[in-house]
């Protein structure tokens, strides 16, 4: 039997031509991207490269919608994430962790290795973080220094409201980080407008580039946090002031940047604000609202407890009764060359995440997903009606 397997009456399949990356990122990208990411690179001191760098800093305030300052630290986005605790966080400080999900969850561990006095609220994984409730506890405490929150929380396929967790922040004096990695791209977003303090993207994600950098904005409050600070981190792989007083300040890197990665960033940037972000907003949104009818239509139970909280970037869902998470992606990647995600940590088994981010939010990859799972589950022995979970992601297109 060949790798591929084999279908039912015996008949062997062969294996697909090209597998196509359609779940919680990285995704398939344009090829333009890749394009640029096949360029020769050029030296760092190069000032063909040092304009490409400072354009990539501008393109990223406009993703971020921000005045500010914006960092690319060379590294996946967990770089940016951490490196904010270690520049925020002192030794004491009390720190809010908003945990909805994995990630979020994840999060707890780098407010506690700088030093922090960790708090935490926490809700089902299925559900969204509430204002109302926060404020009980920034009221309880007294002394929160730093609150963290994840936007988009792909292990569940939820959202957290960043805009109002932003506004109470604002109130009680609190910092607010924001893990924006999935969301910025794909969901409204307004760093300055909202007052988030620090926030951090992924290129691999809703912006259609790949993995290698954390886009991170810093507001003037966070910068001020961390020079108070008698001891903030310098010389460091995870310093920001390094770059806050090298780059953007003198033109001079830290250390080498990966040259190649940041063309194929600018790239992806350049794409996405020529498409502007209201309309890749609007484009994500339609895509989102297709894959979730397609997958009602297969008789499969979205993970997230309500509408309202729903991602637009990804839609999880229950694995069906009988089945192995496992299998079914396995099955999918091998036999019809399509790539989602499964759960993750205590949700690993439990659940199955079809993406539409970036380049793959449109209408024929969310059909070629719900085509190759509408199979798969046939294949597997699951009782489906050929058509339907396709026919129902089309029939939303009218809506």
């Amino acid at each position: 039997m060949s790798d591929a397997g084999t279908a039912k009456g015996g008949r062997e399949t062969p294996p697909p031509l090209q597998k196509f990356a359609i779940g919680a990122g990285p995704v398939t990208v344009h090829e333009r991207v890749s394009l640029a990411l096949a360029r020769a690179p050029l030296d760092h001191e190069d000032p063909e490269f040092q304009e490409i760098f400072r354009e990539t800093t501008e393109l990223l305030k406009r993703v971020f919608r921000t005045g500010g300052d914006t960092v690319i630290m060379q590294g996946e986005a967990v770089l940016g994430l951490e490196a904010t605790a270690a520049n925020l966080v002192e030794p004491g400080d009390t720190c809010l962790n908003l945990v909805s999900g994995i990630y979020g969850a994840g999060y707890g561990r780098h407010f506690t290795n700088y030093g922090g006095r960790l708090v935490e609220l926490k809700v089902p994984y299925n559900e969204a973080i509430d204002a109302g409730e926060v404020e009980e506890v920034l009221r309880r405490e007294g002394d929160v220094k730093v609150m963290a929150v994840v936007h988009s929380e792909t292990p569940s396929g939820t959202m957290n409201p960043v805009r109002e967790l932003a506004a109470l922040a604002r109130t009680y004096g609190v910092l607010l980080v924001v893990d924006a990695v999935s969301s910025v791209g794909a969901a409204e977003f307004a760093f300055d407008e909202w007052g988030v303090d620090v926030a951090v993207a992924g290129p691999h994600k809703c912006l259609g580039g790949v993995p290698g950098s954390a886009l991170m904005a810093v507001s003037d409050r966070a910068w001020e946090k961390i020079r108070s600070r008698p001891d903030p981190p310098r010389r460091r792989y995870l310093s920001l002031l390094d770059w806050k007083d090298g780059w953007i300040a003198e033109g001079r890197w830290p250390f080498t940047p990966f040259v190649a990665q940041i063309v194929g960033l600018r790239e992806a940037l350049t794409a996405r604000l020529e498409e502007g972000l209201d309309a890749a907003i609007r484009r994500h949104d339609y895509v989102a609202a297709m894959c979730r009818a397609g997958v009602r239509g297969l008789d499969l139970e979205l993970w997230p407890a309500s509408e309202e909280i729903m991602s637009n970037c990804v839609t999880a869902f229950r694995v069906p009764d009988g089945m192995a998470a496992e299998e079914v992606k396995l099955h999918m990647n091998r036999r019809y060359g399509i790539v989602i995600s499964g759960g993750l940590g205590e949700l690993k088994g439990k659940l199955l995440r079809i993406g539409h981010m970036g380049h793959v939010a449109q209408p024929a990859y969310t059909v070629m997903a719900l085509a190759a799972l509408e199979r798969t589950l046939h294949d597997l022995g699951h009782p489906v009606a050929f058509g339907s979970g396709v026919g129902a992601a089309l029939a939303a297109m009218d809506q």
